[in-house]
């Protein structure tokens, strides 16, 4: 048996280079937020989130067990204040998922991601461009930095994932080459092609 974990779904960013909500295109017949929460719902999570501005219009029906947590009015935090609120609501690990990822594989999530023994540590993947911090397991051990570097407006998830596996609250795993495309990014219309 797994220990208990929850997963979020990031679909609340402001998509500005894409020029249109990210979470509303249109991946392989369906809503890219509708494909990306598929494979949270798939991967044997106890609790399953989404977060997003209450304006967008991602609808979840109460017969898929999702819970809906809306970015704050006026706050305009990022996936730090979002990523935050998830963990302090869920109180247990919490897989992160970027709605921009389309090429991560419920697969990959299982076997790397999911917590597989206790106590449970945060795990991150550093690609290239250092640490992939929108695909990752965030532990509530990791929520005095987190709160920290919100009050602070300090909102780079980097540094905090760097303090986690310093105090070894978090790890980190160097990405190869067969991993990257998994944590490819669609920030562009050019970049779903």
């Amino acid at each position: 048996m797994n220990p208990p974990f929850a997963a979020v779904l990031l679909a609340g960013g402001r998509s500005t280079r894409m020029k249109q909500d990210k979470a509303l295109l249109h991946w392989h017949g369906q809503d890219l937020w509708q494909a990306q929460l598929h494979k949270l719902q798939s991967i044997g999570a106890t609790r399953v989130l989404l977060s997003c501005r209450r304006e967008q219009p991602l609808f979840v029906s109460p017969s898929e067990s999702v819970e809906v947590m809306h970015d704050p009015e006026g706050r305009d935090e990022g996936p730090l204040g979002a990523i935050t609120r998830c963990l302090e609501q869920v109180q247990m690990p919490l897989l992160v998922l970027a709605v921009d990822m389309p090429w991560m594989t419920a697969a990959f999530l299982r076997e790397y991601l999911v917590p597989h023994v206790e106590p449970v540590r945060g795990q991150f993947f550093r690609g290239p461009h250092g640490d992939e911090t929108l695909a990752g397991l965030y532990v509530p051990a990791m929520l005095p930095l987190m709160l920290d570097a919100l009050r602070s407006k300090h909102l780079a998830l980097q540094p905090i994932i760097e303090a986690a596996v310093h105090a070894e609250l978090a790890a980190t795993h160097v990405l190869g080459d067969k991993e990257m495309p998994f944590f490819h990014n669609a920030n562009t219309p050019a970049d779903l092609k």
